[in-house]
């Protein structure tokens, strides 16, 4: 009877039909979160997130082998909300065994237990009821997506009161999370301009290259150039107002929002709105910055604006982590083993709108004087800020045209007189047509041999 094969190929059969229940899987996916769990106190790191993947893996297959299977009789369903209850302890466990540094995965371990457990509820109530719970979560969403929509302003005028409020209150984060507040500002009637990230791409042998996103020439397809758009304009949430505040103000701020500080990045203080003007106009002074077409010297100075907010452009918390993702991701997809990279310069690049009275003119909408260029920072290939305190720091560092003999007399403003700044609106003459000067080419490539020695030893 051992040797039977029509016996020996039943309790095989038996033996995997056992195996393909949910709860032997689940038995299984649990036990390699655990062991996931424990090895978080280790550095095998690498090994850790295989026992984590392995048991998110198997639990999530269990679950779906039991909804696959399973009937809609109140005993069945009680059976499938086991599961999914018992889901939900899987990605506890894999939850709790994450580095904090590991925020994206921390990310969906918190919506993956949302799900299970609003999952685990769903499936015990009855017919009706679910039916109910699918249309009230259809309507939440696009209720959600109605308010990213309706809370961009009309130009001229403000958004909806309401839109704004349940957008800012209660729908942000979901539409964040979900990705549906993209883009919404790019269609008819008043488009707005386009978002890039520029990345010079410094290597440990002195080279460097540029990598632009969105490019049309690297994008296989055109979803692809729309993805490379949207993720730029992600990182274009900007902190309005409050980082020019005066060291006064500051001081009332952290009084009235204790023990909250007035800071940059976690651990670095925030300096007051006068510090960052002054750094940023000693800058024009101390960075020998020199014109390549011609070798003139190239001061950087701050343009000739009456609102200084319009020139510094601080991003959001969660646009300071999107560029420094970004910032990594490029160095080590661009590094190689022979050259590595050494640091990652980022900049949030503006280009904007030509009117349909500069078109019919026969002006060039890729004119490089078009594109608004913000400094993003320096940052080494794990994504790390190098110089918090760098006076270009969210400052606009223009492409523009100016007079051939800049920076002579002439051609910016004077100290004496509110500068020194440059002249934003000047216009090419006959005797004299002007140049356009690349001050990101510059800045990009000059910044560390021309800082002053006292901000290297720094």
């Amino acid at each position: 009877m051992a040797h039977d094969p029509g016996v020996a190929g039943s309790s095989f059969a038996r033996a995997l039909r056992t195996f393909r229940r949910p709860w032997p899987i689940m038995g299984a996916g649990l036990v390699c979160t655990v062991v996931g769990l424990g090895l978080s106190q280790t550095a095998l790191a690498p090994l850790r997130l295989l026992f984590l993947g392995a048991g998110l893996l198997l639990a999530g297959f269990a679950v779906a082998r039991r909804l696959q299977t399973a009937s809609w009789e109140l005993e069945d369903r009680v059976e499938s909300a086991g599961v999914l209850g018992a889901s939900f302890f899987v990605v506890l466990l894999a939850y709790l065994g994450m580095d904090s540094q590991w925020d994206s995965g921390v990310l969906l371990l918190e919506a993956l237990m949302i799900v299970t457990l609003a999952g685990s509820l769903t499936v015990l109530l009855p017919r009706t009821g679910r039916r109910i719970a699918a249309v009230a979560f259809v309507l939440f969403h696009f209720c959600g997506v109605l308010t990213a929509v309706t809370s961009v302003p009309p130009r001229n005028d403000a958004p909806p009161w309401l839109s704004t409020l349940i957008w800012s209150y209660f729908y942000r984060h979901y539409l964040f999370f979900t990705y549906f507040t993209n883009a919404y500002h790019f269609y008819s009637p008043d488009p707005g301009p386009a978002t890039l990230v520029w990345f010079h791409i410094e290597y440990a042998d002195g080279s460097a290259r540029w990598k632009k996103i969105p490019n049309r020439n690297e994008s296989p397809i055109g979803l692809h150039h729309q993805r490379m758009l949207a993720a730029a304009e992600s990182t274009n949430q900007n902190v309005v107002g409050m980082p020019l505040m005066a060291q006064p103000q500051i001081e009332e701020w952290e009084q009235r929002f204790k023990p909250q500080k007035y800071e940059l990045f976690p651990g670095i203080p925030h300096v007051s709105g006068e510090e960052i003007l002054r750094r940023r106009q000693m800058a024009a002074d101390t960075y020998k910055f020199v014109d390549p077409q011609d070798g003139r010297p190239a001061p950087l100075m701050v343009l000739n604006e009456p609102v200084w907010g319009m020139q510094y452009s601080e991003p959001l918390d969660f646009s300071r982590r999107l560029i420094a993702s970004f910032a990594r991701h490029v160095a080590h997809s661009e590094a190689n083993a022979a050259n590595p990279v050494k640091a990652v310069r980022v900049y949030r690049v503006v280009h904007t709108l030509m009117s349909p009275r500069e078109l019919s003119e026969g002006k060039d909408p890729l004119d490089p004087t078009r594109f608004v260029p913000f400094y993003m920072g320096k940052y080494d290939p794990d994504g790390k800020l190098l110089d918090p305190e760098d006076p270009f720091l969210f400052w606009h560092v223009p492409i523009l045209r100016v007079p051939k003999r800049y920076p002579e007399p002439g051609t910016y403003v004077p100290p004496d007189k509110g500068g020194p700044m440059l002249i934003l609106n000047w216009e090419p003459t006959t005797e004299d047509p002007g140049k356009i000067i690349d001050f990101v080419e510059i800045h990009a490539t000059q910044s560390d041999r021309s800082q002053p020695e006292t901000l290297k030893k720094k």
